[in-house]
């Protein structure tokens, strides 16, 4: 396979989990608030107190002089770069979608939003919505670290799923969430439920389906959607060259 095929496999084979992510149609405004909910969740704050501890011990103590800046508020601070880039990921790879091809593969748009009403649907919505979180965090947390890996910029941070931190990775709730999922699925003979799951099922694949290749390609990765954070890890006294 040439190197372009194999990143555009790259990127399919990403596709379900962006799917889980993010539903169809979602707007800049709900991307930005899933991130926000997800960084508040106990997985977040885990991932956040770990960037938070690679922030201190990275910092230029002369800067964090200058800038009147307590080691202690690094982890804040780290995490509202988080969101902020995160969100910036996630709008980015929403526009990596062609919504004409979207709809012309799935036009069952307008049902599957009315099946988000039902009272099934809201309720398994709401046993999944931790497992989205945990899927965004992964997401963000994994290709901001290669950004900074890649571009050899302070601080040296790696996300758990490398490191195998378990420590932290015990935090993540997507095993159980999904076992209460199946579970409440399997307790159900809920027509809409089966449907919506269907519609569901389309929809992702219809995303997949609708990306635009060639933008894909010219991208050279998702974790291109960091490039420029230096000047915001500049603030916390980070972002120079390793």
């Amino acid at each position: 396979m040439r190197f372009r095929d194999l990143f555009i496999a790259a990127l399919l084979l990403l596709a379900p989990s962006l799917a889980s992510a993010q539903m169809p149609g979602q707007n800049p405004a709900e991307r930005a608030a899933l991130i926000r909910e997800a960084f508040a969740s106990t997985y977040g704050k885990a991932l956040t107190a770990d960037f938070g501890k690679a922030l201190r011990k990275d910092a230029d103590p002369a800067c964090l002089g200058d800038k009147g800046l307590n080691p202690d508020q690094l982890e804040a601070r780290g995490r509202d770069l988080l969101i902020k880039w995160g969100t910036r990921l996630m709008d980015g790879i929403a526009d990596l979608h062609d919504p004409k091809a979207f709809a012309e593969r799935f036009p069952d748009s307008a049902e599957l939003e009315r099946l988000k009403q039902n009272a099934d649907v809201k309720r398994y919505l709401a046993i999944a919505a931790p497992a989205r979180q945990a899927t965004i965090l992964d997401l963000v947390v994994e290709h901001f670290a290669r950004y900074l890996l890649i571009s050899r910029t302070k601080p040296v941070f790696a996300s758990p799923l490398e490191t195998g931190n378990q420590d932290i990775l015990s935090k993540n709730p997507s095993d159980a969430v999904e076992k209460a999922m199946d579970r409440f699925v399997a307790s159900k003979k809920s027509a809409a439920l089966d449907r919506y799951l269907d519609l569901s099922d389309r929809a992702a694949a219809a995303q997949t389906a609708s990306l635009k290749k060639e933008q894909v390609i010219a991208l050279g990765g998702p974790h291109s959607f960091f490039k420029g954070i230096e000047a915001d890890l500049a603030e916390l006294c980070n972002g120079s060259r390793r």
